[in-house]
Formats: structure tokens, sequence, C-alpha cells
């Protein structure tokens, strides 16, 4: 896949393309992306994924913008793993945000990509104050020479949905339930992490470099753990324990993470920080760029008397995590 800006762009004389955020890159997303693959595989066109970066709420709304599910570069290497031939970066500014949707349309999806056929949720809003929808872009489509179609929602399914009603103490029992960005988002936000990763289709990661902690993991508890930077802009999990993995280069290996602010050792408030014990390594992480995901909510945060009892605790988590592996 390769990316392309109007600034170094390539000549795309014709293409099927989708539109969006695309935050996570969800089952509902997917679902665009592999419609837009379809309609260039059948009109012999490549496909594109246009989309937005930053994030086009940090610029009109930053004081409501939400945590991002994926950081830019992981949400291009999803794509890629989607399998789309382009991604075409619109570069969001102030500029961009006060662009009406038919001067979008016609510089950016005909002239510059040269779109016949354009791929789009129901709810698809676009251009200054989101006054471009599906029936603009369809009599658009009829002018300029471009196909719309408009998918219907991706829902969860019938035990998913009840077990998400459960999990955010939702009433809307009977309503069929949309998978979207903000749905998983208050999942993984209250460490709900399993039905997250249903709807995504995967398992939710952070990709980050491995940091110097303070050294307790490894010098007073025997546990060496990797300490992931991370964006303020990204979501994470609720503070606790989770069952996950941790991937670097080629290696994929089981782990025990934590997230959160060491409350045995600040009661007062630390850092919040993701800690990551690879299970069954020795080598050295510190430096490197690795990626943690999250599978399964262990425990939350404690804050313990005395090291040994936190020792125990960790112990414990480890085994946990090491039955899941099995």
């Amino acid at each position: 896949m390769k990316v392309i800006t109007p600034a170094r762009q390539l000549p795309l004389s014709a293409s099927a393309l989708t539109i969006g955020t695309f935050d996570g890159v969800h089952k509902g997303h997917r679902h665009l992306l592999s419609r837009a693959i379809e309609f260039g595989a059948s009109m012999g066109i490549p496909s594109v994924a246009v989309t937005f970066h930053p994030h086009p709420a940090s610029i009109v709304r930053p004081e409501s913008a939400p945590k991002l599910i994926n950081s830019f570069e992981e949400r291009l290497s999803l794509f890629e793993e989607a399998g789309v031939d382009f991604c075409y970066l619109v570069e969001f500014d102030q500029a961009r945000a006060n662009e009406s949707a038919e001067d979008f349309v016609r510089s950016t999806l005909v002239e510059e990509l040269g779109a016949k056929a354009v791929v789009v949720g129901p709810d698809f809003r676009f251009g200054h104050r989101r006054t471009g929808d599906v029936e603009l872009l369809r009599t658009l489509g009829t002018s300029l020479g471009f196909v719309v179609e408009a998918d219907p929602f991706v829902m969860a399914d019938g035990r998913q949905a009840a077990r998400l009603r459960k999990a955010l103490g939702r009433d809307d029992e009977g309503e069929e339930v949309v998978i979207s960005s903000t749905l998983i988002r208050s999942l993984i936000a209250k460490g709900e992490v399993e039905l997250g990763n249903e709807l995504l289709g995967r398992d939710f990661f952070i990709t980050g470099l491995v940091n110097s902690g303070d050294g307790r993991g490894g010098v007073e508890l025997g546990f060496p753990t990797a300490n992931v930077a991370y964006s303020p802009t990204r979501l994470l999990p609720a503070d606790g324990v989770y069952a996950g993995w941790v991937r670097f280069g080629l290696t994929k290996a089981a782990a025990a993470i934590s997230v959160g602010t060491r409350p045995t050792y600040y009661p007062q408030g630390g850092d919040r920080l993701i800690e990551a014990f690879v299970l069954d390594f020795a080598g050295d992480l510190y430096g490197r760029e690795i990626s943690v995901g999250f599978q399964r909510f262990l425990r939350v945060q404690e804050a313990f008397s005395t090291s040994t009892e936190l020792l125990e605790q960790i112990e414990r988590d480890v085994e946990m995590v090491r039955e899941q592996w099995r």
C-alpha cells in the first residue's frame, strides 16, 4: 500500500474509494474498505482509503475530541492489512474544516483521485459544518461521473449486544447495536477489552517505545517490565492488570500488562503507565518499539501493604496469563 497526499500525489486517473477517519479500523470500517476493494477489482481500478490526520475533531472541537483507538501509523498498518491499494491522506487543518462539501468532492475525490465509485456509511457527513451527506454525494456523482454506495451499518450480533448492554449499563434492550468507534472507546475505557476486541475484529493494541522506569520490577520484584510510552491523545484501557501479548520484530509473546499509577508505591497517585512483563523472555527491550495487545481484564489495581504481597499477586497474575496461552 502506498500513502499519497496532495503534495506528493501519484497520478490516479480512476479509483474506487471510501472515506472516513476510520479510528480503530473496526468491523464496520473493514466492510467499507472491502467494498471499495471489490468495486476496484470489478472496474479494474485501484482502491483508495481516504482518511484524515489529525482527527477532524481535534481541529473543530478540540475541547471534546475523543481519545484515539489507534495512532495514525497503526491505522496505516491496518489499512495495508485490509488490502487497499492506496491511502490518500487529507492533512486536516482549519482551511480543510472551512472547505465546502462540493469543493471537497470536486477537488479531492474527482480531480485528484479520479473517483469512479465512492463507498460510505449511511450517516456519512462531510464538508464545512458537515453540511454534505449521502444525498448530496449522489447528486454530485451523477454530474461528475461516479457511483455512490451507502452501505448499512454493521451491527453487533444478538449475544454481543446483550453483553455490551450489561457492560455499559444500557437499558435499550431490543434495539440493534451499531458497531462504532464511539462504542468501542466506551468498552475499552471501562476495561471491557474482550468485547471491544470482538467489535474491532482483532486485539486492541498500543505501539510505543520502551522507556526506562524506576527499576523496581526487575530489581525488587524479579519481574522486569517494559514501560511503554504513549501519546496523550491515545485511549487507554481502564486501570488494571490484563492478559495479553507483546510483539517486537518477528516475535510475539504472552505478557501480563499493568495499566495505572502503581498505588502500592505511589498512594497519592503517580504517572499513569503501561507496563508489560513478557513471559519467558530475558532480553533487553529498552529503546525498542513494541506493540502491547490487550486480550482479557484480570483484576483492578490494588495497593498492597508490602512488596511481598504484591509479588505474590504478580505471580498469580502471570500464572493466569500462562494458562490463557496454553
